[in-house]
């Protein structure tokens, strides 16, 4: 499928590319090169964000200062089958808020954070550069302690710190959810025993 796709880079190329992408401005753009003028950043909940906006948030937060011991476990680098020029890889990481990172974090929690597995993306233009960056997408809520909120949001959560809005909270079943689940147990109940 990649072969009748043509993107003038090859699969080795893009992956590449990726994790050189991610050493130099995972934490804050310091290549923003890197970076096409129509880049955007999307997550779950935030975005998306262009590329100024990105590089502006990214700036506004000192993540490494809040999480001094923090490290990204990025694993399982490939090529979209069905998107030649997008790379998928899967992001974990853990680290402990022992530094500050005003206005989110004005004193440590001394808490730790598990990332959950998340499915992120780069997508690249023929040029090599990034045009988008997914995050935050996560794949087993039932790991790490974020109770399955994904990317800086779940950070957030596990260290007691959230957002107060509902987007960055852990999942919560609907009251809708509820009295269906409760309705079709109790139809499923009056159901005739199979012997």
């Amino acid at each position: 499928m990649r072969r009748a796709r043509s993107f003038p880079l090859g699969e080795a190329e893009l992956i590449r590319r990726a994790k050189l992408y991610l050493a130099l401005n995972q934490d804050a753009v310091t290549v923003p090169e890197l970076i096409s003028e129509d880049f955007e950043f999307c997550g779950p909940i935030i975005g998306p964000l262009g590329k100024a906006k990105f590089i502006e948030q990214l700036r506004g937060f000192s993540f490494r200062q809040a999480f001094p011991d923090a490290k990204n476990e990025w694993h399982d680098f490939r090529v979209d089958p069905f998107e030649a020029n997008r790379v998928w890889f899967t992001a974990r990481g853990s680290g402990t808020n022992t530094g500050i990172a005003p206005p989110l974090i004005t004193e440590p929690t001394m808490k730790r954070f598990e990332n959950p597995p998340q499915a992120c993306s780069l997508r690249f233009n023929e040029a090599g550069e990034v045009t988008q960056y997914t995050i935050g997408y996560v794949m087993d809520r039932r790991q790490g302690n974020t109770e399955g909120v994904g990317g800086l949001l779940g950070i957030l959560w596990a260290i007691g710190k959230p957002f107060p809005y509902p987007e960055s909270q852990p999942y919560q079943p609907s009251w809708q959810r509820v009295l269906f689940n409760t309705a079709v147990e109790f139809l499923v109940s009056l159901q005739p025993k199979k012997s």
